[in-house]
């Protein structure tokens, strides 16, 4: 009999795993499970109902599970983002508030968690309560360093998305993927230098993608500042001559020059 039932949470688990979540939930439905697949079993039935959208039986499952497992803290985050996402916020902020009851403090995964669900109800000071808490753990976090950078974009604080970045450069060793989470902290908190340096300190990118990020450093540069660069007659430069042009402009106030022997000027929009 358990091995039936095995292969009937592996076939409902397969069907999960290549979207066919009603075909999950009729194969889950239409068995009697033991006791020790419980949990399980509660898990993709409330995976199949949230992707399905159906999040008032979803939440039937979720409240059947934690009445049988009251200190499951799966369970109760689950809560929190179905009574988010069926626009139950203060439901969803009461089971936060469980949540943080329950939370191991010493386990710094679930720090960041608590922190993502503080994130999606809005409540960012406690988004970065909990994120500090984890780094006060491990202060080499990846995640918590990434979480809380995200928190910072959300409060605007150019500082902290600022100091996440350099951490995150630290942690990262030159990753080149990786770099492109500090690479757009630099462009959103404004360090446009620091930006440009990421980019020139990659050795290993090729032509048309450091094209690509130096252009998205100088979209940035232009809207932010809202201006443009005008030339007394035309010209070709690059986008390294470009760049070089916003920097001054930005950083030491230059509004005109000589670039391969053509005047330029810095024309501002209305």
């Amino acid at each position: 009999m358990v091995i039936i039932l095995n292969l009937k949470i592996q076939e409902a688990k397969k069907e999960f795993d290549d979207k066919n979540y009603v075909v999950a939930l009729e194969i889950l439905n239409g068995e009697e499970f033991d006791e020790e697949y419980f949990k399980l079993v509660a898990f993709l039935k409330i995976g199949c109902l949230r992707s399905l959208k159906r999040h008032d039986e979803a939440l039937d499952v979720i409240n059947s599970a934690i009445e049988k497992y009251p200190y499951e803290d799966i369970f109760w985050t689950q809560k929190v983002q179905c009574h988010y996402f069926n626009d139950e916020k203060d439901k969803a902020l009461k089971s936060l508030m469980e949540v943080e009851r329950i939370v191991d403090v010493n386990d710094k995964n679930a720090l960041v968690e608590v922190s993502e669900l503080f994130s999606l109800v809005g409540d960012y000071e406690n988004a970065l309560k909990y994120c500090n808490m984890a780094l006060s753990i491990d202060e080499n976090f990846v995640d918590a360093v990434r979480q809380k950078a995200m928190v910072a974009s959300f409060l605007e604080d150019y500082d902290m998305m600022n100091d996440c970045a350099d951490r995150l450069l630290q942690l990262y060793d030159k990753d080149v993927l990786k770099l492109m989470v500090p690479l757009m902290l630099k462009l959103f908190s404004k360090r446009y230098d620091d930006a440009l340096d990421i980019v020139n300190g990659v050795d290993i990118l090729d032509e048309e993608y450091d094209l690509l990020l130096k252009s998205a450093i100088h979209n940035f540069m232009v809207e932010d500042l809202n201006i443009e660069i005008g030339t007394a007659q035309p010209v070709e430069i690059t986008i390294d001559d470009v760049l070089g042009i916003l920097m001054d402009y930005h950083y030491n106030g230059v509004e005109s020059g000589e670039i391969q022997g053509v005047h330029y000027f810095i024309i501002k929009r209305e």
